[in-house]
C-alpha cells in the first residue's frame, strides 16, 4: 500500500501510529479506536466495560466506525484552522500527562507536513473528474 499524500490522510495515519492502533493488544487496537477518542456519546462508540483501564477511552463497534470517528475529529481541527502543532497540543496535552513534544516530531517526521501552517492552507483544490 503506497503512503498517503493528502493532509488529513497523513495526519489521522500518524494519529493512530502514535497511539499505538497498530500494535497488537494496545487500548486503540482493541476497542477498534485508532485516535484513542474518548468517548463522549458518539454515534457507534461506547463506554468500555466498567473496571476496564483507561475508562474514558471509548470502544467503537467497528475498526471501520473508529476510522471514521478520527478522521471526524481531525476535519473538526481543520475547520477551526489548527495547525498540525496546534491539533497535536490539543490530541496529546501536556497536561494529560502526555509527551506531546515526541508525539509532535514523530507526527512531523512521518508525515512531512509544516508545524505551523494552517492544515486548512494544505489541502488540494478540488479537480473536475469528467473530462
Amino acid at each position: 500500500m503506497n503512503k498517503p499524500t493528502h493532509p488529513v490522510e497523513l495526519l489521522c495515519c500518524a494519529i493512530a501510529t502514535q497511539e499505538g492502533f497498530f500494535a497488537a493488544g494496545t487500548v486503540p487496537a482493541s476497542r477498534n479506536n485508532p485516535g484513542d477518542l474518548d468517548f463522549a456519546g458518539q454515534l457507534g462508540m461506547t463506554r468500555p466495560p466498567a473496571g476496564s483501564p483507561d475508562p474514558e477511552i471509548g470502544v467503537c463497534d467497528s475498526p471501520q466506525r473508529g476510522i471514521v470517528k478520527l478522521f471526524r475529529q481531525v476535519w473538526e481541527y481543520v475547520d477551526m484552522k489548527f495547525t498540525v502543532r496546534e491539533i497535536v497540543q490539543s490530541w496529546a496535552p501536556v497536561a494529560a500527562g502526555n509527551d506531546t513534544s515526541t508525539y509532535l516530531a514523530n507526527v512531523l517526521e512521518w508525515t512531512g507536513l509544516p508545524a505551523d501552517t494552517p492544515v486548512l492552507e494544505l489541502l488540494p483544490p478540488l479537480i473536475k473528474l469528467n473530462g
